[in-house]
Order: C-alpha cells, then structure tokens, then sequence
C-alpha cells in the first residue's frame, strides 16, 4: 500500500488541488449573480419548470437559496467532470498495471489478485476522501455556507466520486485490456447520469425507481445547505464495500491480463486499407471523432435549450452587472446573440481540447516507439507529425459542423438567433481549435515529452471568458482571446499564426534525431539499484584490506 501510494502521490495531490482551485472560483459567483431575492426566487421556479435543466442537473428544492443552487449546479457539474476523471484512473489503475506488466511482479511477491484489489480501492477511497475535502473547504469561499453545508457537500461529491471508481474497478475486470475498461466505465457513468436525469425530468415511473441507486442521486438525498442528512451518505459508504467484495471475488476468477469476457472487435485482424500517414491518422482516431462530435452536438443543443430561460431573466434584468453571468450578456443589445457567442466559445474550447489530443498522439508515438517502425518504411517524421495535425483540423472541424447545426436548429425558437449568427459563432471557433492543434503540434517537434503544456491553453480562454470582467483584466487583454474571435478579423490571424508554428515545426523536426523509446525512460538511479561494477570492486578492496 506505502509503494501505491507513493507511486500515485501525483494523482492524490492535483486532482483534490483542481477541484478545491475550481469550487473557490466559481463559488463566490452565486451570491452575486442574482439582484435579489425575487430575482433569485423567478430562476429557482423556472428551473423547476424545465425538464432540460433538470435532465442536465438534477433536483431543485423548492425556495432554494445560494448554497442550494451552488450544491445542485456546480455539484452536478463536479459531480459528471471529476467522475469521469476519475473513472479514467480508475481504469488505468485496473487494468493499466497489468498493461505494464506491473501486476505480474506484485503476484510474484505474493500479492494475489484480492489483495491488489482491495490496494487499488483504498487508493480510490483515499483519492475520493481528498476531492471531498477539496469540495467542501472550496465551498466555504460562498456567504452563508456553514460548516455542516461544507461537510455534506463535500460528503456528496466524494462519495459520488467514490462510488463511480468502485462501478468503474468492477467493470474493469470483465474487459480484456485498459482501453475496454476506460469504453465500460464511461457507459455506467452515462447510463447512470442519464437515469438520474430522466427520473428527475419525467413523471414518476421506472426511471423514478432506477434513478434513486444511481450515484448522482446522493447530492439530492444529501441536500447540502438544506437538510445536511447523514442517512444516505452511510448507504452509500455500505454500497462501496459491497462493490469492492463483488470486485475481489471477481478478480479471482479471471487470469492476468485477461477477462471476465473476451471482447474482439470484429474488424481484427483485417487490414487498414489506407494509403499514406494521413488516411492513417484519420482511419485510427474516427472512432473519437465520432463520439465528439456527437457529444458536442448533443451539448449546444442543452445549453441553447436551457438558455431560453436564461435569456429571458437577463432581459428583465434579473442578473447583477457586476456578475459573470451579467457581464457576459449584458455588454451586448442583442442577449440571445451574446449568449449564442458564450455557448460558441465553451463548445470552440472543448473542440480545442479534442485537436490538441490528437495533435499529442505524434509525440506519444514517438516517445513510445511507433515513429521508429514508421520511419522504418520510409515514412519521415516530418509527415507523421502533419498527419495528426490534419486528424486534428479534420476531427475539430467535424464536430464544430455538428455543433452548429445543432445551434442553428434550436437557436431559433429558444434565443431568436438565426443559422447565419450560428455559423458566424459556433462554426467560427475553427480557427481557434486550429491554432490549438498548432500550438500541440509545435510542441511535441520541439519537447515531446513536454506535449502537455498544450492542454493549459484552452482551459485559461474559458477562464478569460467567464471571470475576466470580473477580476478586472483588462479590455485589450479579452479581446484577444482566441475563443473571443469567431467572425472576427482575428480569425484569420490566428489561422496565420498556426501556418507559421507549423513550418517552424516541420524545420524542426527535419532537424532532430527522433527520441528513442528507451530514452523516455527517467535516467535517475533507483536508491536500491545495483551499483557500478567499478565502484563496487573498490568497496571490496578496502573492506579486505588489513
């Protein structure tokens, strides 16, 4: 257990820092954003009118303050954004060590399989004990919370957090690598936010009854800032140790590196049939590009379906100036436009985020090796770097196409924007992902292993976007946001600068040997390593001197 946790200390540090980092910052918004209570008493009601917004969130309480709307909409967005990263770990946690080879070591110092289990859910009930606490103390930052609406909040996200890594680990052990347990956890946490949604958005019936063992359905039992009951948060510490039996037993009855169930995919084994690195990238990553632009689809259409209302309490003046929310639709004549322009810019970030992962995978496959085996064949590095830029651009651009045909269907009944106002917004934040997938792709020419500096761009324009009127930064500052230059001159700068990172790329890469995959490795001595042949001769002679 000391050996897991050291060797995870990175994971049991950051990820309860984002989330105490995050909860802090947005807190503080909700006792501000409303002008009073009526105006706060209007939302709460048209909140629990709407079926989107309780699909998407879950349950109001009835005459909710600012404590309760902080529990049930940034809940349940640390809820769904932490618990899928958690479930990634989980899965590499599962089944990744045994990807590594790792577990075959600890079986071989007698560690049998219930015994690295039951490791591997102490190590996610410690990860999920420090989000909680992260939660709960970032609540503290919002007028009026008390000590015991922290502590159920953050009681409510952890176990949540805690309960989707136990689904996960358990799920992990009937897929056959890591890959197929990362697609397996991600179905239960989807299947078990959309039941929890859809027994909070429709009648009483058989989602009603599946919705209440759903993990997401502990922040509305829990009630943080309401009821504050301890109840439910027992339940589901009893579920956790229920799942974590289910989980040893299983694991006992499958071989390493196995499954429970062998899963092949029907295409193994056939060839690609692709001509050339870039039909190649496209070919390998068109599974991920699908599932984007879905969800990216998917997502425009509840955020403009549920910005209806929002549109409308912002024309009433229902939202304070100096708010976020109020400076972000208030700087603009048309508010459905403005809003339209905010949903553009938080659907041109995650297509970011989508380019700058397939723009890393160059660097990954030249620290890991593969870059070798193509150039092998003649393939220089030079177009494999270029390939994945172009699976970037292609991929990016797909799901921003889908996006906005989703924006153009609905924007018009819920914000009175037109199809033109959807291109010009949602479609426009091409460049911007472009430039994103530029900047990746720069990066891992120069420093591969350093390729994931690129994920701090996108993250830092949404925060621009969001607080910057507020935190005062300056005009001039947010009005070069990449993500603020759909249908704007900037766009064509932007796509500019990412012609030119890439030719620097391209020279640089021709320039440079290829960072072979057994340099990837940290040179550091282990402190029990075998010393120097040298070193260890002449310990020898002075020992056995007289």
């Amino acid at each position: 257990m000391r050996l897991r946790l050291r060797t995870e200390r990175a994971w049991l540090v950051t990820l309860p820092a984002v989330v105490l980092v995050l909860t802090a910052l947005l807190c503080p918004s909700y006792g501000t954003t409303y002008s009073d209570q009526a105006a706060m008493a209007r939302a709460v009601a048209s909140a629990r009118a709407n079926d989107t917004i309780l699909l998407l969130y879950g349950s109001l309480a009835h005459g909710a303050g600012p404590v309760q709307m902080a529990a049930w909409e940034l809940g349940a967005m640390t809820c769904l954004g932490i618990g899928g990263v958690v479930v990634f770990y989980a899965a590499a946690l599962t089944r990744g060590e045994e990807d590594r080879g790792r577990a075959e070591i600890l079986h071989a110092a007698s560690v049998g399989p219930a015994r690295r289990v039951l490791g591997q859910a102490l190590t996610l009930a410690l990860l999920s004990a420090l989000i909680a606490a992260g939660a709960g103390t970032g609540l503290l930052t919002l007028d009026g919370v008390s000590l015991a609406d922290a502590r159920a909040y953050g009681t409510a996200v952890g176990l949540t957090c805690l309960l989707l890594a136990a689904l996960a680990h358990l799920v992990g052990q009937i897929a056959s690598d890591a890959p197929g347990a990362r697609g397996l956890g991600l179905a239960v946490l989807a299947a078990a936010y959309l039941i929890y949604g859809l027994s909070c958005s429709q009648d009483p019936g058989w989602a009603d009854v599946l919705g209440r063992v759903s993990p997401f359905h502990l922040r509305q039992a829990i009630s943080p800032g309401g009821q504050n009951a301890w109840g439910p948060a027992l339940w589901g510490g009893c579920a956790w140790m229920l799942l974590v039996i289910i989980t040893m037993l299983t694991a006992r009855l499958r071989d390493l590196g196995q499954g429970l169930i062998t899963m092949r995919s029907p295409r193994a084994g056939r060839p690609l049939g692709v001509n050339g690195p870039v039909l190649l990238a496209l070919r390998l990553a068109r599974g991920g590009i699908t599932v984007w632009a879905l969800a990216l689809s998917a997502a425009v259409w509840l955020l403009i379906d549920m910005g209806g209302d929002l549109v409308a309490r912002a024309q009433e003046g229902a939202f304070d100036p100096g708010s976020g929310m109020g400076a972000i639709l208030g700087g603009s004549d048309d508010v459905g436009e403005a809003f339209l322009g905010y949903v553009g810019s938080l659907i041109g970030a995650l297509a970011a985020l989508h380019a700058v992962s397939l723009a890393n995978r160059a660097g990954a496959d030249e620290l890991v090796g593969r870059a070798e085996v193509l150039a092998s064949t003649g393939v220089r590095p030079a177009r494999l770097l270029l390939a994945w830029w172009c699976a970037a651009a292609v991929g990016s651009g797909l799901a921003l196409c889908c996006a906005t045909v989703s924006a153009a269907g609905v924007g018009g009944g819920a914000l009175g924007t037109s199809s033109r106002d959807a291109i010009r917004l949602v479609a426009g934040q091409w460049p911007a992902s472009v430039a994103a997938a530029s900047v990746a792709t720069a990066i891992c020419a120069f420093l591969p292993r350093w390729r994931g500096m690129a994920w701090l761009a996108p993250p830092i324009c949404v925060g621009l976007i969001q607080f910057g009127a507020t935190i005062g930064v300056p005009e001039r500052v947010r009005a070069a946001n990449p993500l603020a230059q759909a249908g704007r001159p900037g766009s064509w700068w932007l796509l500019c600068a990412s012609v030119m990172m890439i030719g620097i790329a391209v020279v640089r890469i021709r320039r440079r040997d290829l960072a072979l995959a057994s340099s990837s490795r940290s040179r550091r001595r282990h402190p029990h390593g075998i010393r120097p042949l040298t070193a260890l001769h002449r310990k020898e002679q002075r020992t056995s001197a007289p």
